[in-house]
């Protein structure tokens, strides 16, 4: 557990000051402040003084060019640092996952997240006051009336991952800190700045900038591994078999091993054998030891999300990943002996922006034209592309012709007259969207009235997209997408329950793609690096590397990637998961309870629509146009709420 709760107001202090509902420390006592943690919260003094607190795990900090010079919250490079630097100076510099409170000599507090700002910090305002904390629990909006925000909720049962963009929660009174948000605290006054967006023009790579990603993708691995041993959350791609290769590279097969979860959700049996079978092969060719991990939810499950309720509500975490992690951190922390824990996740986005999995023509047998595909939907938000968008070409475009007809009777909004118009609207395609095609339209969604649509729109936009749709050109599009992807899908349910549920069972999640060197190389990487028409693959400096610099098994990345569906389009595992698994009695129960009516205004989501979806559930009719729809609504009622 990693626990902090800062309160900035004179009466709040006397009232927490001798308050443990949450059994936390006082660390920090001052008139217009008080600052309590666990054992995790790490003191930075000097000459007796606080100068800083600390929770989370710094890695290194940034040298000149690609280079990485290591120490951590303990070393005196690091307290030297930070007592010598403010947070706006000290955020871009320093690698690791991380919050920092920065004391100065005059009293004045700067609160601040790492560069991504990967571990969330809430926040409430009071009455001249505010109150910041690590978990939902520890804010005192739950003991007054609560209200809710309409364009998070929106986004949690629209967006894959379930979960609100970066800066909101569910609720209309709790925010959390964004991505380079700093928050300012002085004699009980808070005011928040914002850090500029590190945003890098794309560059003309060649061979020389391979072998500077294979570089950075080694060191970032070796920084973070252990000499006491290193264990990898394996899959059979090529994110996590990357890292498994790396590490036997830099430590040998004996301070290796991998684990796997084994997924069972119905009479069906074993959802992924083919991911089994081949992290198996890739796992037997160097040596090294495969653990498997039976999540057998046929027969048991109910009892896991009993468990994570707390968890999950304190969190705003719900997915059927949250269940695949908790159950590997759970299996780790109870064979963990020190070492260094591995997830090969964030690869997909920062290399191709989620095109990368083969499922853009999910129904062809060939899979070398899968992955084709994937590059031509990543070609669809490249600057080639928006180039087309501005010129008014792009309707001529085979490319886009040959995948929007797949969609088929789907509706696709008209460009707008304006260039930053029309590229809000590719932004919007990208990270607002179930469905992630240029101009698709928030009219396909059925969750939504025609007001709703425009709530969710404008939100999104004043919040996220804007800036970036009037700062946008063709040379740093890219790099602005990587950016947004910390407030969209690396802060979802997704990814965000890796780290989550590492933190909630006792150890550190390890994701090297996300190693701010490998950030800033694909920020500025071109079009022609595979993400382009061209016939370089996916991923293309992340397979040049296993070529070039490692022992990798190519052979064995063949055949089907990892699930049942990659051979049979049809299957669907939400829906095993929703009406054939022991969890089938508990959503239905959930989802009998319609409690979205207690959570989305009537102005804003048609909520007859819902009732449809929910009624056809519990009568166990499976409607293929409401499957999505009623996955997010089952998670988001599983979620659980003050």
């Amino acid at each position: 557990m990693k626990r902090l709760r800062v309160i900035i107001q004179k009466d709040s202090v006397s009232k927490y000051q001798h308050k443990d509902d949450a059994n936390l420390e006082n660390i920090y006592v001052s008139p217009h402040c008080i600052i309590q943690g666990d054992s995790a919260v790490f003191q930075i003094k000097k000459e007796g003084r606080i100068c800083a607190l600390l929770l989370g795990r710094v890695l290194g900090i940034r040298g000149s060019g690609w280079s990485m010079h290591p120490l951590n919250e303990r070393t005196n490079d690091f307290k030297e640092f930070v007592c010598s630097h403010s947070v706006d100076q000290i955020i871009p510099k320093i690698e690791g996952r991380f919050i920092l409170i920065k004391f100065d000599d005059n009293g004045k507090l700067e609160i601040g997240c790492d560069r991504y700002s990967q571990i969330d910090f809430y926040y409430q305002r009071l009455e001249n006051g505010i109150i910041f904390a690590t978990d939902l629990d520890l804010l005192p909006f739950k003991n007054d009336k609560i209200k809710y925000d309409q364009s998070a909720i929106a986004h949690s049962l629209y967006i894959y991952g379930f979960r609100p963009p970066k800066k909101q929660t569910i609720y209309q009174e709790v925010k959390r800190l964004g991505v380079g948000e700093v928050a300012v605290c002085h004699e009980g006054q808070v005011n928040f700045g914002q850090l500029p967006p590190r945003i890098f023009p794309t560059k003309k790579y060649d061979i020389e900038d391979l072998k500077d990603y294979s570089g950075i993708l080694l060191d970032a691995i070796n920084l973070r591994s252990s000499s006491a041993g290193n264990i990898v959350y394996l899959s059979s791609g090529w994110d996590s078999t990357s890292i498994l290769a790396s590490l036997v590279k830099l430590h040998g097969a004996k301070k290796v091993r991998a684990i796997i979860g084994r997924m069972n959700f119905s009479e069906k049996g074993v959802f992924n054998p083919y991911e089994i079978e081949r992290a198996q092969a890739v796992s037997d060719y160097y040596g090294v030891k495969l653990e498997i991990v039976d999540l057998d939810y046929y027969r048991r499950g109910p009892e896991i999300t009993e468990k994570l309720k707390p968890f999950m509500r304190g969190q705003m975490l719900m997915s059927m990943a949250l269940y695949l992690h908790s159950e590997l951190a759970s299996y780790v922390a109870q064979t963990f002996n020190g070492e260094a824990v591995f997830c090969g996740e964030a690869s997909d986005g920062a290399h191709n922006f989620g095109f990368a999995q083969m499922m853009t023509v999910l129904d062809h047998p060939v899979l070398e034209f899968r992955e084709y595909s994937d590059k031509m939907a990543t070609y669809l938000f490249g600057p080639t592309f928006l180039r087309s968008i501005w010129e008014g070409t792009f309707r001529d475009d085979s490319v886009f012709n040959f995948l929007k007809q797949r969609y088929g009777n789907v509706i696709f909004d008209d460009p707008a007259h304006d260039r930053v118009g029309q590229t809000q609207q590719l932004l919007a395609s990208l990270f607002i969207r179930d469905k992630r095609f240029p101009f698709m339209s928030l009219k396909n969604s059925k969750l939504f009235t025609e007001k709703g649509r425009f709530m969710y729109a404008d939100e999104m936009s004043r919040n996220y997209l804007l800036e970036a749709a009037q700062n946008i050109t063709l040379e740093t599009l890219y790099s602005w997408y990587i950016f947004l992807y910390n407030s969209f899908h690396w802060n979802g349910g997704t990814v965000a329950t890796l780290d989550a549920t590492a933190d909630e069972f006792g150890f550190n999640m390890n994701l090297p793609y996300r190693d701010s060197r490998i950030q800033d190389f694909l920020a500025a990487m071109p079009e022609s690096f595979g993400r382009g028409l061209e016939m370089k693959p996916t991923k293309y400096p992340q397979k040049w590397m296993l070529e070039h610099c490692v022992d990798y098994p190519f052979h064995l990345q063949v055949g089907p990637h990892s699930y049942l569906y990659d051979r049979d389009p049809d299957f669907n595992p939400s829906a095993e998961l929703h009406f054939r698994s022991s969890f089938t009695p508990e959503y239905k129960k959930n989802m009998g309870q319609r409690k979205y009516r207690e959570f989305c205004c009537p102005d804003n989501f048609d909520l007859g629509y819902f009732d449809q979806i929910v009624d056809h559930y519990l009568d166990g009719k499976e409607v293929l146009a409401e499957r999505n729809d009623l996955s997010n609504l089952i998670y988001f009622s599983g979620m659980g709420s003050f």
